[in-house]
């Protein structure tokens, strides 16, 4: 899954796109880049103004945009399957980061959610913290949150690190 941006992170494409950078009202990267099929991954959603980071897109669905005046998109849902037995996610994408602000509901400053699928939830501010992106998940290929647009605690406001991926094998013994 893409990982959600932070404010002075890059946008890239690939298998799914980043979130779109906060406060800079910003397109998140292209999916499925190069194209393929069926295809590998979705766009991730736009950042602001007003308002935080694009969630980064999942194996299914794009990321979400930020919702003004600061919360960051939600990561895009992943792709699951059967294959274990059970149904399991995998690749989603990462939370938007905030744009530096406190508090809890919508438009006060939360780190998004990540995709279904294993994706990090964004970072929420300096106060009450963490600003640093969740990793995703380990096994699930799920994307990393994004860091929050933090000038007053720079140095603390990074994006986690994506989640290993996982390779499954099926067979039939005859």
């Amino acid at each position: 899954g893409g990982s959600g941006a932070q404010s002075a992170g890059t946008l890239t494409a690939g298998g799914s796109g980043g979130g779109g950078r906060a406060n800079q009202a910003n397109c998140g990267g292209a999916g499925n880049d190069p194209a393929t099929t069926p295809a590998q991954g979705t766009a991730g959603g736009s950042g602001g103004p007003p308002g935080g980071a694009g969630g980064g897109g999942g194996a299914t669905a794009v990321g979400g945009n930020s919702v003004p005046p600061n919360d960051g998109g939600v990561g895009g849902a992943g792709a699951t399957t059967e294959i274990m037995a059970s149904s399991i996610a995998y690749a989603g994408g990462g939370g938007g980061g905030t744009d530096e602000g406190a508090g809890s509901g919508p438009g006060t400053g939360d780190g998004a959610a990540g995709g279904a699928g294993g994706g990090g939830r964004g970072g929420i501010g300096p106060s009450p913290g963490p600003s640093v992106g969740v990793n995703g998940d380990d096994n699930t290929g799920g994307g990393a949150g994004g860091g929050t647009n933090s000038p007053s605690n720079p140095g603390d406001s990074t994006g986690g690190i994506g989640g290993s991926g996982i390779v499954i094998i099926r067979y039939r013994y005859q």
